[in-house]
């Protein structure tokens, strides 16, 4: 698959413009739905990834084991941790609410996942691990 297949061109989209309107959701203190959205763009990041290697995969199980995949083959832990830093957002939200916890460790897991996103998404123009 080449980054010329429509399918590729609108995950890539949509998975960018996931990761803006979660940092938007965020700001609005719409804190479940910023977790969704980030699981979405994640999601579609490492879908596309797949794809450009002719791989097809579907459900949450296979696409977070793709991740882990990749993460490995590019010696990435952002990549290879994405899913595990979303499942834990909830619960960091819900500290940062109860000010039991820094906003700033939050932000670190936000940065994080934007990396992964964008590293899955360079790695769909290229095919060797850096």
């Amino acid at each position: 698959m080449t980054t010329e297949d429509p399918r590729i061109r609108r995950y890539r989209s949509q998975s960018f413009q996931y990761l803006e309107n979660a940092y938007s959701e965020l700001r609005r203190g719409r804190w479940s739905r910023s977790e969704e959205l980030l699981w979405g763009s994640v999601t579609l990041a490492v879908k596309g990834a797949a794809l450009s290697r002719g791989d097809t995969i579907e459900d949450q199980e296979e696409i977070q084991a793709y991740a882990a995949k990749l993460g490995q083959e590019w010696h990435d832990r952002r990549i290879r941790d994405a899913f595990n830093q979303i499942s834990k957002f909830a619960d960091g939200a819900q500290r940062v609410r109860e000010s039991r916890y820094r906003v700033d460790r939050l932000s670190t897991m936000l940065d994080d996942l934007r990396s992964a996103v964008e590293q899955l998404w360079s790695m769909v123009e290229s095919d060797e691990p850096e």
